[in-house]
């Protein structure tokens, strides 16, 4: 087996949150002043990292940390309705655990959100699971390899923004990216992923080096 465990990313690869998220910025870009977005801007900003998109927004990286947990609690309330990026997601999951693949979620989302989603899901089937900061996963990743003892050539993530690549960059993991979520196809190819899926199930091959 080339991957020992797999490492998911929640937002866009898992939960397909984007037009609750995007409902969600509109609300708190009329209550603190933030630059507000229509929906063909939503487009451009696809091909944008974070980094690029906080200062396409005008967000000052100090308010970030609030303004998240404002997002947060408010995507609570609708989260158990929030549909599955792909429907066979949690069903490839599953037949990566029978293949003896343990397997995370490291998200900027919080661990209460993750938790209702995959109640609602009936999909409790991950070994850990962890909030990070914006910025913040590529620490997270670490830590998981030092806590499970696996070596960063047996990690995986499995991530559909820049900002996976760059982390999984960071920790000195392979990532492949979801070519379903967030970022443009063509965004997360100019970064250069070890992989570019289409489909779950192009998991099952990959962990087996095939």
């Amino acid at each position: 087996m080339k991957y020992k465990y797999v490492i998911f990313d929640f937002d866009g690869t898992l939960a397909d949150t984007e037009e609750a998220n995007f409902v969600i910025y509109q609300k708190l870009a009329e209550k603190y002043k933030l630059r507000n977005i229509t929906m063909d801007e939503l487009g451009h900003l696809k091909k944008m990292s974070a980094k690029d998109v906080m200062a396409y927004v005008e967000v000052k990286k100090r308010y970030l940390p609030f303004l998240l947990k404002k997002g947060k609690n408010l995507l609570t309330q609708d989260i158990k309705n929030i549909s599955l990026c792909k429907p066979d997601i949690f069903s490839t999951i599953k037949t990566l655990r029978k293949m003896g693949i343990k397997t995370a979620i490291i998200t900027t989302n919080s661990k209460t959100n993750v938790k209702l989603f995959l109640e609602a899901n009936q999909a409790e089937i991950f070994d850990y699971i962890t909030s990070a900061g914006m910025f913040g996963k590529e620490s997270k990743m670490k830590k998981i390899i030092r806590k499970e003892k696996v070596k960063p050539e047996e990690t995986l993530y499995v991530g559909d923004e820049i900002r996976d690549i760059n982390a999984a960059r960071g920790a000195g993991i392979d990532i492949a990216s979801v070519g379903w979520g967030y970022n443009t196809v063509d965004s997360l190819k100019k970064h250069k992923p070890d992989y570019l899926i289409f489909e779950p199930s192009e998991l099952i091959k990959i962990c087996q080096g095939k």
